[in-house]
Formats: C-alpha cells, structure tokens, sequence
C-alpha cells in the first residue's frame, strides 16, 4: 500500500517542511495541490525551469515522490472553456518535465437536468483534448469523482466518450461517491475499476442530513472495506489524504491527521 497526502491538508507548510515531514512520517509520496499560497503549476517557484533540478533532487533525497496534481480544470463552466484548456495543457508539460504522472480535472456540477448533456458532453471534449495534447509525455488526465460527478451514470457516460485513451483515467475520491452510495460502494466500484489511476481518502460523518469532515476511521465510510477490495483488486497506485484544511480550517492540524491517517492505513 502507498501512501500520500496532498499539500490541500497543510496550505501553512513551506515546501521543505513538506518534504521534512512526509518523509518523517513515512509518506511515500506527496501530492500537490497548492505550495505556498500558489495553486496554478506554473506559479509554482519549485516547478520554475530554473528550479525544477533542485526541487527533483530534494525529493529524491528525502526518497519521496510527486504522484499528482490537482489542477483547478472544470468542464461545467462553458465560458471559461479556453482559459481551463491553457491551465490543464500547462500543468500537463510541468508536470511532464518534473516526472509527475497525471494531473486531476473536474466535470464537477450539473446544475439542471436541461444541461446535463452539455456538461457532459463539454467533459468528454475537454478531457479528450487534454489526453490529446499529453500524447508522449507520459502525464495521464484524471477524471475525480467530485461535485455530480459521483454517480455511476454520470461518470461512465464519460468514461464511454473517452474509453478510447490511454491517456485517462479515474481519481476515485471515496468520500463524494460515499454520499450517493454508503455501504453499497461496490454498485459504483464495479463500473469503473479498470480505469481507477488514483484513489483519495477522506472519511465523514452523517449528522442532521448534512456531512461533516473528520479524522479518517472516525466516520462513516467504510474505508476498510474499500481499501481491502481495492488492495484485492491489486490496485497499484497511492492512498491519498485527502485532508481539506485550506478550505475547513477547522479541522485538526495535519501534524495530528497525517501521522494518524499513517497508522490507521497501516493497520487495515
């Protein structure tokens, strides 16, 4: 089982902590959603080109890798198409140059039934430029199972637009598909496992109708569950901590989630 969480979880951590404290906590890897207040790739100064060697050889000698990057690319949002075109096909060559193996985009909300195929449909365009456009740089397209797109028919209405590229794949998220699915997470897992590249893991609680984030164990995914069939499956990819902080600052500091996620993973 690999572990990583992603930089959503600490926003107030430099990137050398970063590295400092997966490392010390026994991460394998770590993925990028966010390096010191920046979230775009190229805004980064650890992905600059003049830095990029520097910023490879601090993973490697802290024995970690980068295995993803979430951009912030949505298809629900027609206006803004092109402008998400030139952040998904810019995140796609830095995350070529730095060895990163995919980026995550969004189909995200469907607001109406009376656009829901032009949502999707937008999706399939845009996914399929940008696994057009990653041809050869070894960097694959994630779908995440985020906002309406948590649904089995929603996703592999997608999944049947794009099925023909290798480039694509799937970023499971468990807790939005949690929220559809419960305990019968297998109606959605079935659908589409051959094409799962990238698993998030968050877990919450269900209180008055609405749900709320908390310590990975201490809510009411059946995260054991879906860890062991994924590991039966022979899932090969991360276990990504999903820890929303940046957006919940509510939620405990990830000095404590991090090591916490570690041993619970670990005792699966």
């Amino acid at each position: 089982m690999k572990l990583a969480f992603t930089t959503l979880g600490n926003p107030d951590w430099s990137f050398d902590k970063t590295l400092d404290e997966a490392q010390r906590m026994g991460f394998e890897a770590i993925e990028i959603r966010g390096i010191e207040g920046k979230m775009r790739a190229d805004e980064i100064t650890q992905f600059l080109e003049q830095n990029q060697y520097e910023t490879k050889a601090k993973l490697a000698s802290h024995k970690l890798e980068i295995c993803g990057f979430g951009t912030s690319v949505k298809f629900d949002e027609f206006d803004k198409y092109e402008d998400y075109m030139a952040e998904g096909k810019t995140a796609i060559d830095i995350c070529s140059q730095m060895g990163i193996p995919s980026i995550r985009v969004f189909g995200d909300r469907i607001v109406s039934k009376d656009i829901r195929e032009a949502v999707i449909q937008n999706t399939i365009k845009g996914i399929r430029q940008l696994c057009s456009y990653a041809v050869g740089k070894n960097v694959k397209v994630l779908l995440e199972t985020h906002g309406d797109f948590n649904t089995i028919e929603n996703v592999t209405d997608v999944i049947n637009g794009v099925k023909d590229r290798t480039e694509f794949g799937i970023l499971w998220d468990i807790e939005h598909t949690d929220k559809v699915y419960g305990n019968d997470y297998m109606k959605f897992y079935d659908q589409v496992k051959h094409y799962i590249l990238h698993v998030h893991i968050k877990d919450h609680l269900k209180m008055d109708g609405e749900y709320r984030l908390c310590m990975v164990g201490e809510g009411n995914i059946p995260i054991k569950s879906i860890v062991r069939t994924l590991n039966a499956d022979g899932y090969a990819g991360y276990m990504s901590l999903e820890w929303e902080k940046k957006w919940h600052r509510e939620l405990p500091e990830p000095e404590i989630a991090y090591p916490a996620y570690v041993k619970f993973m670990q005792n699966i």
